[in-house]
């Protein structure tokens, strides 16, 4: 793995792991009935840029391990590659190989 690729990757780890305790407390407080901000969740560590996403759209982006939401234009080329844009920001999916294989060892849901 060349150091972009795993500088990208911890990042994009880091900010999944914030995005998922935003779900937790945004869960525990009953207010998951429609939208919440998470964090962009692009290889910039220094992104602290927020994206509006539905609860469903949100569950549904974590169901796959290789998903990953990140603001429009952050997309980390050669690394990922966007799969559907969204109001506001795009989806992308990470590409075979070692990007794919650190999404995966990431995870929160394997921990």
């Amino acid at each position: 793995m060349d150091e972009r690729e795993a500088r990208i990757g911890r990042n994009e780890a880091l900010f999944r792991h914030v995005n998922e305790r935003l779900h937790d407390v945004n869960d525990a407080f009953g207010s998951m009935a429609g939208d919440f901000e998470i964090v962009c969740e692009c290889g910039d560590l220094d992104c602290a840029e927020r994206i509006v996403i539905l609860k469903d759209a949100y569950e549904e982006l974590r169901a796959d391990p290789l998903l990953f939401a990140v603001v429009d234009g952050h997309v980390a080329v050669g690394v990922e590659d966007v799969i559907e844009q969204r109001r506001g920001y795009s989806v992308v999916r990470k590409r075979p190989g070692t990007p794919a294989a650190f999404a995966s060892a990431s995870n929160p849901a394997n921990r």
